[in-house]
């Protein structure tokens, strides 16, 4: 009776680290980080280029203004004066079309943060450019997962959603700046906001998940 008891009790403790073990990782890509929703709806397709150029320069002129304060009769803020009353006389609402880009950058960076949560926990294996936060022992523990080299630091960063913080329990040789790479592991819904070393300094970079890795392999087709 007691070998009975030992036996299934062995078998209890053993099936959780079986499943654990024979589980295969889901292979995603980058689109299915994006939760399904409509297509965002542009209010521009009716302006020509050269409007939209006009409208896009009232926006940065507007900015601009905000953030130097720079007075009414400097060179730029006359441009766009001469900008708004050219597309007045072609007959655009143009406090409306302003109105509207607000809105439409607005809904951008509020989609930007949205997660797909049907992928929230499962376990994954993605590929991607490994961007390192921080080294241990000649490698690396914590690094930023993002979809395109030059991310973060060339050009700007990726909306949150694209952008995936990496922790790795076992340190990770990496071999060059934007090594691309298999990452497998769990994959949850959780932000962050890493600082990431640039050469002028440092900036924060957001991003809307966290995969706590157990395996990461040079990339390969």
């Amino acid at each position: 009776m007691k070998f009975f008891f030992r036996t299934v009790l062995t078998l209890i403790l053993l099936t959780p680290l079986q499943v654990h073990a024979a589980e295969s990782p889901r292979k995603i890509n980058w689109d299915d980080l994006l939760p399904k929703i409509a297509p965002l709806e542009d209010p521009f397709y009716t302006l020509t280029m050269e409007q939209l150029l006009d409208l896009e320069f009232l926006v940065s002129a507007r900015e601009k203004k905000q953030r130097e304060k720079f007075s009414d009769v400097h060179a730029i803020f006359e441009k766009a004066i001469e900008v708004r009353h050219n597309l007045a006389r072609q007959g655009l609402d143009v406090a409306g079309l302003i109105a509207a880009y607000d809105r439409r950058e607005q809904e951008i960076a509020k989609r930007s943060q949205m997660a797909n949560i049907k992928i929230d926990g499962q376990f994954v294996r993605i590929p991607g450019y490994a961007l390192p936060l921080e080294h241990k022992d000649m490698g690396v523990t914590e690094f930023l997962l993002v979809p395109y080299v030059g991310a973060c630091i060339h050009v700007p960063p990726p909306p949150p959603n694209q952008t995936v913080y990496v922790s790795l329990k076992d340190a990770y040789t990496v071999k060059d700046l934007y090594e691309p790479v298999w990452i497998t592991g769990r994959l949850s819904i959780k932000a962050t906001n890493k600082s990431l070393s640039l050469v002028d300094g440092s900036a924060g970079v957001e991003t809307a998940y966290t995969l706590t890795g157990i395996k990461v392999a040079p990339y390969r087709e």
